[in-house]
């Protein structure tokens, strides 16, 4: 009878006594009755600890197709990538081959097809390269070596071979203002882990400082676009930069044509907007849009009016921006720009002015939050979010904030929006 409760409990118990001396046998089970759950469970205590699996003797018995498998997973869990490299040679060649140099590389070997060269750093590439003769691998390792070097394209230049090894997602925060009675900047960076619930600082050379700037995510690559850079007065930014995961590094891009503070940036069609703001001496109304493939900024149709402060999101190929100020006003307008024939159009107002607010598209719909304005008379919290549907040009309120948010950072994950700060 095949009992699934039972099955389940044998599965677990060979688990819990399961070692590199009988783990062939029991992947031979799990083969033999269709174990497929079971046999998932071997491939993940693999991937878990394959630095030191791939070290013995047991991992050179695997199946050639089995471990191509495994090495190709992105749950593959190694702190460089160098030791994928290392785990496809020790299928083939012991430990001690390898450290006495008795390795061929002169034909290609499967394995190393599952090696994501473009993840290694620069330097060990370059020593990889020099020592190997001409040969299939050393055309690949150039190509790695290319990659770097064209690290102003690096985001055009993503594939299989640029993939993190990783499944994780999370939120990050990059840089702000303290609320301090001196006004100080930050350069750090915290993601959320949203199993554990808990933000974790992670350190990133040359980090910028800056706050309120606009945020955008392309082909897994965080833009940092204008914004403020309020240590001695009021000052807006043009200059913007792009952070890299796989390298846990910054690279600075072009800036943009004019300087935008309390702007709204939109990725559409993998080109990145930043729409109007100001720069402390006018709001503006002009919108720049970066392409990574020549990385320059250049200017499409302008909004009808200035607008700062306002809030963007990108939905179904469009961008959309609510409220923000013109002047001392507060607005509750909604604008939509169709990049395909570079317009504008004007659609239904919000139900409330507001500005310093966020927005977020899910589900088809647009989500408006936070911010503040002075229908009181004096700027307080707007605790009201407003949902937008774009099919029917029309607005509904649904669950308001239990706090005020104003400037708040806004995240989507696994259809879940998170309010940061603010």
């Amino acid at each position: 009878l095949q009992i699934q409760e039972v099955i389940k409990f044998c599965c677990d118990f060979l688990m819990i006594w399961l070692d590199e001396e009988n783990i062939l046998d029991v992947y031979r089970l799990a083969d033999h009755y269709d174990l497929r759950h079971l046999s998932e469970q071997l491939d993940s205590y693999i991937l878990k600890n394959f630095t030191a699996f791939s070290r013995t003797q047991v991992y050179r018995q695997l199946p050639l197709q089995k471990v191509y498998s495994l090495l190709s997973s992105n749950r593959l869990e190694v702190n460089y990538e160098f030791e994928v490299y290392d785990g496809a040679l020790f299928y083939h060649y012991s430990p001690e081959e390898l450290e006495t140099d008795q390795v061929s590389l002169m034909e290609p070997l499967k394995l190393l097809e599952t090696v994501r060269f473009p993840l290694m750093e620069p330097q060990i590439l370059q020593r990889l390269y020099d020592k190997l003769s001409p040969c299939p691998l050393k055309d690949k390792v150039a190509d790695a070596l290319m990659y770097h070097k064209n690290e102003c394209l690096q985001p055009m230049l993503q594939s299989s071979q640029t993939q993190l090894r990783s499944e994780f997602q999370c939120v990050v925060g990059f840089g702000g203002m303290h609320s301090t009675p001196s006004i100080v900047l930050s350069d750090q960076a915290k993601y959320l882990n949203p199993l554990l619930g808990e933000w974790r600082h992670f350190t990133a050379a040359l980090a910028p400082r800056m706050s309120n700037q606009g945020i955008a995510v392309l082909n897994n690559f965080v833009y940092l676009i204008g914004g403020d850079n309020n240590v001695s007065g009021f000052r807006a930014e043009s200059r913007c930069w792009r952070y890299d995961p796989r390298h846990n590094r910054w690279f600075q891009i072009q800036s943009l044509q004019q300087e935008h503070a309390d702007l709204s940036v939109c990725v559409v069609d993998n080109y990145i907007y930043a729409v109007a703001g100001r720069d402390y001496h006018e709001d503006l109304r002009e919108v720049e849009r970066y392409d990574p493939k020549t990385n320059t900024w250049e200017y499409v149709t302008p909004l009808k009016k200035e607008v700062y402060a306002h809030a963007g999101a990108a939905l179904d190929g469009k961008m959309y921006i609510t409220c923000g100020r013109r002047g001392e006003d507060y607005l509750k307008e909604l604008q939509c720009y169709d990049p395909r024939s570079d317009c504008w159009d004007v659609l239904a107002d919000g139900p409330v002015r507001r500005a310093w607010h966020g927005m977020a598209a899910l589900l088809g719909k647009l989500y408006v939050i936070g911010g503040s304005n002075n229908d009181s008379g004096y700027r307080r919290d707007v605790h009201q979010v407003a949902c937008y549907t774009p099919s029917t040009d029309q607005w509904t309120n649904v669950c308001p904030l239990p706090a005020g948010h104003g400037e708040p950072g806004i995240a989507v994950l696994d259809n879940r929006i998170y309010v940061l700060g603010g």
